[in-house]
């Protein structure tokens, strides 16, 4: 697992332009890279199962994979995995909660998938999560030369992908890099994700900062139950973490109103986050001017030029 010292990100700063187009260049190649395996694969696995813990970024991999192959003349079709949950209404006693396997409506999932494959037209469903139940539909014509990506939390679950294993590539998509502090504490990439959400969570949805983290437990669980037990799925692991991360965050952060009256030392100590808030504290805040529209980093912080 790759280790940044925060007294290097503090120094590459100083000329932060470039250090954001450098990073921003780091994952260009792990695009590059990527899509490079797959068209190799292409013929005997056309289907790419996509998946990465909340906040990971999959779902901006997934649109810069399909806009790399498309720039190649390579016909792909998108579809996420969110947009396949049951109706709360059909959902088995084993849908526990949203992170559980069995929220997901499995058979029409695959079904559409082998349908695009086949080169067939699919209504896709378009999940309404405040009715809790499907909202609409929207056609996407399928190809058999296309390649088919879905995205989503349980792509990689053996109840969706050994359904389609023979003809599929995994990906798995998440952080992984880890920060070392200025008095030798580690950052790890949960930490950072909880960092990610918060923004995005306040700007998106409306959630409170509290709310968020106060959530992340439950996210965590259903990581540690039904995504990091699957890894092994993957062909192709890609680390979405930016060097230059921690300052853009640190900066949407603190613009929050009440961030520090929400997230006082005593509530982050108690979910654990006093390491992230270290670095949060300590490095120079950074804007988005040099930040590219197609970046993960807008995912969470907005001005992304993709539509979530």
């Amino acid at each position: 697992m790759r280790v940044i010292d925060i007294e290097n990100i503090t120094t590459a700063m100083r000329d932060d332009t470039r250090f954001v187009l450098r990073c921003e260049e780091v994952f260009h190649d792990k695009i590059s890279s990527a899509a490079a395996s797959l068209l190799m694969n292409k013929r005997q696995k056309p289907l790419v199962c996509l998946t990465g813990p909340s906040g990971s970024g999959k779902t901006t991999t997934a649109m810069r994979l399909k806009a790399y192959l498309e720039n190649l003349g390579v016909k792909v079709c998108l579809l996420s995995m969110d947009n396949f949950f049951l109706p709360l209404h059909k959902r088995p006693p084993e849908a526990e909660d949203w992170e559980s396997p069995y929220c997901v409506d499995r058979a029409t999932l695959v079904d559409s998938i082998r349908r695009l494959a086949d080169g067939q037209s699919v209504e896709l469903p378009i999940y309404d999560f405040k009715a809790g139940d499907v909202g609409s539909y929207v056609t996407m014509q399928g190809d058999q030369d296309a390649i088919i990506i879905a995205e989503g939390i349980h792509m990689l679950n053996p109840l969706i992908f050994d359904q389609v294993r023979d003809e599929a590539t995994g990906v798995y998509v998440a952080p992984r890099t880890r920060i070392i502090t200025t008095d030798d504490k580690i950052v790890k990439p949960e930490q950072l994700r909880v960092a990610r959400r918060m923004i995005r969570d306040y700007q998106g949805r409306g959630h409170s900062l509290r709310d968020t983290v106060a959530r992340a437990e439950s996210v965590d669980r259903g990581e540690r139950n039904y995504i990091m037990p699957n890894k092994g799925n993957a062909a192709i692991h890609i680390d979405t973490f930016h060097d230059y991360e921690p300052c853009i965050l640190s900066r949407y952060l603190k613009e929050i109103p009440g961030f520090y009256e929400q997230l006082d030392e005593e509530f982050i100590d108690q979910h654990g986050l006093t390491d992230l808030f270290k670095v949060v504290n300590s490095v120079p805040p950074l804007k988005t001017d040099y930040v590219p529209r197609d970046s993960i980093v807008r995912e969470f912080v907005g001005g992304s030029c993709f539509r979530y």
